[in-house]
């Protein structure tokens, strides 16, 4: 064992073991850091995306100045969490994919090994078999090689199922981006109606405080009950308990604003919104263009078609399992044991495996992949058909919200107008104080509704654009209000 001899076997074995591992170990480490995603699978995901940005790609600050509503959907898609998350999932299955695509690829493999016995044991030598004593060295190295030819379709469905996964994970997450979109704006219109609530709430506060007033003022000149002063400071009371619910209102559209950004709620954020156009066009689409329109680009119909797609791949898959598969293989071989020649020899292989009886699992395999496809087809043909029921609730909510905007306009001019004549009225003694209070009531119900009517419009925007699948950003919200 300690020979000059075997000691430099020994030395041998071991420098043919560190070369094919060093090697390929560097190789490996060599071809990662050059290439981290060698197949491109990454590249296939943002094909699919239809222009949704992944979050993982762009900065996510917090802007300094007045927020936009573009500003407040790029913060949405870039710091909320639901995006981040479905995101993520893509690219786990883009991931997926490589690992499937890695199948077409060749397997290379290097094993090595040296052992050392010593002590009274059986071994074979030239004598033939007998009771040996003392050490022994074996030593043992291989590179390895398998490459699968042909498997009758299994791997092409394989890869083509993955393929479908990943395009249906694109198509969720640009789905999910959307419906985050869509938060921001109805969180964004929301502050903004707060704010407007609360403005309105103070503008009835003061007319009450100014009723109020000219109240006090008509009874200290003996032309006024004290039942109107009374009447008065209750509308005035009123008025202010208003003011307070509405900004307790504003506090808690803030937070939510801010948490649907992806920032802690205490974050307030200034608004830069832009004001309801004073002239709104008509509806000019076509319902049926529409709803042809969102079959294109719904990305949730387009999830549920690719899930169909990889269905039928896996049933493909699922009886290729019954099929033959054909393999080559190839590798180097080093073997130095005692008492024999050294060998050093290449082995090159074509296996064929045929599957002769498996309990039928390949049977029941097909049957499970062909009631997956049934399940699936069935759910696109549901979403399909709930594209078109969100595409006709979100036309007819826009029609609506658009009169509603024409109606509160001429609602707040003639109301604002009846409060000046109902307190000037009052003033010069020919009114009562009910007359009064009956029209600011009916002037601050009035702007209440105006407000509630531009935040409805802004909201029904997106969401037809959602429904239609255009609303990957805020950039479609321009074009919609008559929507060509």
């Amino acid at each position: 064992m300690n020979s000059a001899s075997e000691l430099r076997g020994a030395a041998r074995a071991w420098r043919i073991c560190a070369a094919l591992g060093g090697g390929l170990l560097a190789a490996g480490a060599a071809a990662q850091s050059l290439v981290s995603d060698p197949l491109d699978t990454r590249a296939v995901l943002g094909s699919h995306a239809r222009g949704v940005p992944d979050p993982g790609d762009h900065s996510c600050a917090l802007p300094a100045t007045a927020l936009t509503l573009a500003d407040a959907v790029d913060l949405a898609l870039c710091r909320n969490p639901a995006t981040r998350n479905v995101w993520a999932a893509a690219r786990q299955q883009a991931a997926v994919l490589g690992i499937v695509e890695a199948t077409r690829l060749p397997t290379l493999t290097a094993t090595g090994g040296e052992n050392w016995v010593n002590g009274p044991r059986l071994a074979t030598t030239r004598d033939g078999v007998s009771l040996v004593d003392g050490g022994q060295r074996t030593a043992d190295a291989a590179l390895n090689l398998s490459l699968t030819l042909f498997d009758f379709g299994g791997r092409h469905a394989r890869v083509a199922s993955a393929r479908h996964l990943l395009d249906a994970a694109a198509a969720t997450a640009n789905s999910v981006s959307q419906q985050v979109v869509l938060g921001a704006v109805e969180a964004y219109y929301s502050v903004v109606a707060a704010d407007g609530a609360l403005g309105a709430a103070k503008s009835a506060e003061a007319a009450a405080a100014h009723s109020l007033e000219v109240a006090r003022g008509r009874r200290d000149a003996g032309v006024a009950t004290r039942a109107d002063v009374l009447q008065a400071e209750t509308a005035f009371d009123q008025a202010v308990l208003t003011r307070v619910q509405a900004a307790g209102l504003l506090k808690g559209a803030h937070g939510a604003l801010a948490v649907t950004l992806g920032a802690p709620a205490d974050r307030a954020f200034e608004l830069a919104a832009d004001p309801v156009p004073a002239e709104l066009p008509a509806l000019s689409a076509k319902i049926a263009d529409l709803m042809a329109e969102a079959t294109l680009q719904r990305p949730d119909l387009a999830a549920a078609e690719a899930a169909r797609a990889s269905a039928a791949a896996d049933v493909d898959a699922a009886r290729a399992t019954g099929r033959p598969v054909i393999t080559l293989g190839a590798s180097r071989n080093f073997i130095q044991s005692p008492g024999a020649p050294n060998q050093n020899y290449n082995v090159l292989a074509l296996n064929v495996t045929v599957p002769l009886f498996n309990g039928f699992d390949t049977t029941y395999r097909v049957r499970a992949a062909q009631a997956a496809l049934a399940s699936r087809e069935a759910n696109a043909e549901q979403v399909r058909l709930q594209v078109s029921l969100d595409v006709w609730n979100a036309y007819a909510a826009l029609d609506s919200a658009s009169q509603q905007l024409k109606a509160t306009s001429a609602l707040l001019a003639s109301a604002r107008e009846n409060e000046e004549v109902a307190l000037g009225r009052y003033e010069a003694g020919v009114g009562t104080i009910v007359d009064v209070l009956t029209a600011q009531s009916a002037a601050a119900g009035a702007r209440q509704q105006r407000i509630g009517a531009e935040q409805g419009w802004q909201v029904a925007r997106a969401q037809l654009a959602l429904s239609i699948g255009r609303l990957a950003s805020a950039e479609p919200l321009k074009g919609i209000g008559a929507l060509p």
